[in-house]
């Protein structure tokens, strides 16, 4: 048998000492002691079915936000695995599980789908596994169903247009409108925030119209308004999708546009969706948390990396995507990427400030984020078609009250 010296032995044990020490400085140490693995997050998006354009772009922004810091936080790797909701409320609440279940996932950033959203808030809760809604503006999910592990760093549904009321009656002098929005819950959540802030701002609603959600028959709804065109001061739309370009094309093709000021929401002025729109979306006002030609240094930023990156424009679902991503990280950054420690972890959530691409970002005492609404319209910059922003109105949190 081979025997060591004793100048072996411990020449031997000083190379044992000196990559235990090594290994100690280097590997993060969980709460237990042991060495920390990678911090698992979990990112719950729709990549197929109705939601899919939103949730890719989402995803993609997500995932550049982690290459920009090297996926990882304080030496210990971000491990993020990407769930497909299919759109769907079964899908992801199924996915939701395996997240949870077997990937033992520390956090999740998504989903774009508030159905899911409502689906899958006692199972984070009672798992207590925070959860970081990129989109699903579900009002009650940081309402009455409010959750220490529930995030949202987009907007609920009424919030984006609580001062929307005020502005049309003092700054448009509007009295009396129609509006149009899908009839379904989050339609509905939207319309209902807009009206009760133009109705307590003195204004009067005297048509409301609600097309089925995926409805691109527009012609019915213009019809009802031409019919009461000597009647309204303006009209609001509140939709998304193809029904966007129908309505607003047809709102050319009816001769309404130049008769009846029309006021959008940002959604129904999605970027996506101007080209097609061409001339019948110049001139229409809007109203969004962002803008792809906000003039600010990180938005600029944001929309080159986002181009080199993807070879392709940046949008309001890269934003959305891209800034939840970053309030996690900012906050794995402050606990020095010690996600186990999970108090900390929260309270570093609940304050986190940094400058996004939308603006200054924080969260409110609820977890929800707080946000800027710039009132944007189309021209044409340099032959393409952009919302182009013309006024402002910052701080407005889901409970913002018209201010004196």
């Amino acid at each position: 048998m081979c025997r060591l010296n004793l100048s072996m032995k411990r020449g031997l044990w000083a190379a044992v000492i000196t990559l235990a020490t090594l290994a100690a400085t280097v590997a993060p140490r969980a709460a237990g002691g042991q060495a920390a693995g990678p911090i698992k997050i979990g990112l719950l998006t729709a990549m197929t079915g109705a939601l899919a354009e939103n949730g890719t772009s989402i995803a993609q922004a997500v995932k550049l936000y982690f290459s920009e810091i090297d996926n990882q936080v304080a030496g210990r790797k971000i491990e993020l695995i990407t769930e497909d909701t299919a759109s769907t409320v079964n899908t992801g609440i199924t996915k939701t599980r395996k997240l949870l279940e077997r990937d033992g996932v520390h956090l999740i950033l998504g989903p774009v789908h508030s159905g899911i959203a409502m689906a899958i808030r006692n199972l984070v809760h009672g798992r207590k596994v925070p959860l970081v809604i990129t989109q699903a503006t579900a009002n009650a999910l940081t309402q009455e169903q409010a959750s220490p592990y529930v995030f949202r760093a987009s907007y609920t549904s009424a919030q984006v247009h609580l001062g929307m009321g005020p502005y049309l009656r003092q700054k448009l002098g509007w009295r009396r409108i129609a509006i149009v929005a899908f009839d379904f819950i989050a339609g509905h959540e939207h319309a209902d925030g807009f009206i009760g802030s133009f109705k307590e701002a003195g204004g009067e609603v005297g048509l409301e119209l609600y097309p089925a959600l995926g409805a691109t028959d527009m012609a019915p709804y213009l019809t009802r308004i031409k019919s009461e065109a000597n009647r309204l001061d303006g009209v609001v739309a509140i939709l998304w999708g193809a029904a966007s370009i129908h309505f607003i094309k047809g709102y050319q093709d009816y001769g309404l546009k130049g008769k009846i000021p029309l006021l959008a929401y940002g959604a129904t002025m999605d970027d996506a969706y101007l080209p097609t729109m061409g001339e019948a979306a110049l001139g229409i006002p809007s109203w969004e948390i962002w803008s792809r030609v906000l003039d600010t240094p990180e938005n600029k930023r944001f929309a080159q990396v986002v181009l080199t990156a993807y070879n392709r424009r940046v949008t309001r679902n890269h934003e959305l995507g891209y800034t939840a991503a970053k309030a996690v990280g900012e906050a794995l950054k402050a606990v020095q990427g010690k996600v186990e420690d999970q108090e900390k972890f929260l309270q570093a959530l609940r304050q986190v400030r940094f400058e996004s691409p939308r603006g200054p970002f924080r969260f409110d005492d609820k977890q929800n984020a707080v946000v800027t609404v710039y009132i944007r319209e189309v021209r044409n910059v340099d032959g393409q078609l952009e919302n182009v922003v013309t006024d402002s109105m910052p701080d407005i949190d889901q409970f913002w009250k018209a201010r004196k």
